[in-house]
């Protein structure tokens, strides 16, 4: 501990004051005997005592402050290396909770888990970019949040377009970091700073962070690309029926918990035994491939596209209530109108029959939803063809403690 700081001056002074009164005498003596040596040799011994002191002083100031500047050196060295060696645990630990993500809700939950560890109580947000189109990595968003997105997606498409270092770019109170792979853009992770700018050690870890994030991200949309290649329809490139069914059976479940309508189409092509007893069956294989190829260009990408069986297609519209999805059923069925198919004898045009239903609560089973759209589309074709009709709206209400359905509008 020391005794005396650089608050201490008063203090300092009165102690050489007293050491000079207790110590006069003897340094009158030594004082009179370097004179009478300064006499006799003639030498000025007390100017040389006076500006040797001095130097020795100066010396061990200047080395005493020296030794103050290596030990902030180390102690800040020391630090960077303790954030360093943090930095590495986190990362380690994120790599390893990633290398288990296979689909995305395991990679949601990763992120959820570990991303806070490297914004700290900052706001940060993921958007993948596929076909043209974004999508939140970390979703199941708020209305406030969900309101912010189409900002998030410009700021994305900004950080994309400019040249990133490891520290990320800062645009409008963002700092975003593209996620690279083989070159090619994939994504973005931004991190709202707020009254809490990124440090830079902080940068460069959500920089590796970021890259891990996706390398993984990549490598679960190939993993699922593979699953789903064994559930699409090998003719038309859509999903099957039977993944069909789970699909309609989770956004069910979905909309039980967040009370968002989903709608069903399910449609058909006219006269399509005709098309294959006139052309053969090559060219009804043509008609449909057309079709489902088709679907994928008109419709969004949360939308799913199904081959239900035959020339039966089953699209399905999440958050999509009944007038938007008549909306865009009327769409698809232009789009289908205006179709041509090759054959020997030039083109052949085709039109499909559609019929949508929707619930508002998912308190339906998926054969009940099914069966709506399809009489629907029964009814379409009684109608002469080529043309959309709509089920009325399906809820299931409680009366007296059993389920009872109600149709609305």
């Amino acid at each position: 501990m020391r005794l005396l700081d650089r608050h201490d001056g008063s203090l300092a002074v009165g102690l050489i004051i007293g050491t000079v009164i207790v110590f006069h005498q003897p340094l009158r003596y030594v004082l009179d005997v370097a004179r009478e040596v300064e006499t006799q040799y003639h030498v000025d011994l007390i100017p040389a005592l006076a500006v040797l002191s001095v130097v020795f002083v100066f010396h061990q100031y200047r080395k005493r402050q020296q030794m103050k500047a290596e030990a902030v050196a180390a102690a800040a060295e020391a630090r960077q290396a303790r954030e360093r060696s943090r930095d590495l645990e986190q990362l380690v630990a994120f790599g390893q909770a990633l290398a288990n993500a296979l689909d995305l809700p395991g990679l949601r939950q990763v992120l959820w888990r570990h991303l806070p560890k490297f914004v700290q109580e900052r706001e940060a947000w993921v958007l993948t970019h596929n076909r043209g189109q974004w999508a939140a990595l970390i979703d199941e968003t708020s209305e406030l949040e969900r309101s912010k997105l189409e900002a998030l997606e410009a700021l994305a498409t900004q950080a994309l377009g400019v040249e990133a270092t490891s520290e990320g770019v800062g645009l409008e109170g963002h700092v975003c970091f593209p996620m690279i792979v083989a070159g090619k853009p994939f994504g973005v992770l931004g991190v709202c700073e707020g009254r809490q700018p990124l440090s830079a050690h902080e940068r460069r870890a959500l920089g590796a962070a970021t890259a891990l994030v996706a390398i993984t991200a990549r490598n679960v949309r190939l993993f699922r690309e593979s699953q789903e290649s064994s559930l699409r329809d090998g003719l038309t490139g859509c999903f099957n029926r039977a993944h069909a069914l789970e699909v309609i059976e989770a956004e069910l479940r979905r909309v039980k918990r967040s009370g968002r309508p989903l709608s069903v189409v399910m449609f058909d092509i006219d006269h399509f035994k005709t098309i294959n007893d006139r052309y053969g069956h090559l060219i009804g294989d043509s008609v449909l491939a057309t079709v489902g190829c088709h679907l994928s260009q008109i419709l969004r990408g949360s939308d799913h596209k199904y081959r239900y069986g035959g020339d039966e297609f089953l699209v399905v519209l999440p958050d999509t209530p009944l007038d938007a999805a008549k909306l865009v059923t009327e769409h698809l069925r232009r789009e289908i109108a205006q179709l041509q198919v090759s054959h020997g004898e030039g083109t052949l045009s085709v039109t499909a029959s559609l019929g949508v239903a929707t619930t508002l609560n998912g308190n339906l089973d998926v054969k009940a939803l099914i069966a709506q759209a399809d009489k629907a589309l029964y009814r379409a074709k009684q109608a002469g063809r080529n043309r959309v009709c709509a089920a009325e709206t399906l809820t299931v209400v409680a009366v007296g403690g059993s389920a009872h359905l109600h149709r609305a509008g």
